[in-house]
């Protein structure tokens, strides 16, 4: 049985460079000066960083318009048909200007 994820409401829409946190040879997280994990960002195929959506949702498989907003980042080439699709209607202005990074 399939999932019904109808998009009900979506808000806040704002670019960002996908990342990663850098290791080392032996798995663990290399930090900065301050002690923060140092991220490089995911390349695509060409070699430019990849880019994502972030935004809040709600969703119909999550409930009804009274749930609390989710976070969700719509992402060109997702798995899933339901995020493909708001990410293509977020990029054609359906739900208006996505903000800068």
């Amino acid at each position: 049985m399939a999932i019904d994820t109808t998009l009900i409401a979506v808000r806040n829409p704002k670019w960002h460079t996908a990342s990663y946190n850098r290791v080392d040879s032996e798995g663990n997280d290399v930090l900065d000066s301050n002690g923060n994990p140092i991220l490089d960002p995911h390349l695509d195929e060409n070699g430019d960083p990849v880019k994502v959506i972030n935004c809040e949702a709600k969703w119909t498989h999550l409930g009804d318009d009274t749930q609390e907003w989710r976070e969700f980042t719509a992402y060109e080439h997702d798995t899933e048909a339901h995020g493909k699709l708001l990410y293509q209607d977020l990029v054609a202005g359906k739900y208006g200007a996505i903000a800068d990074e």
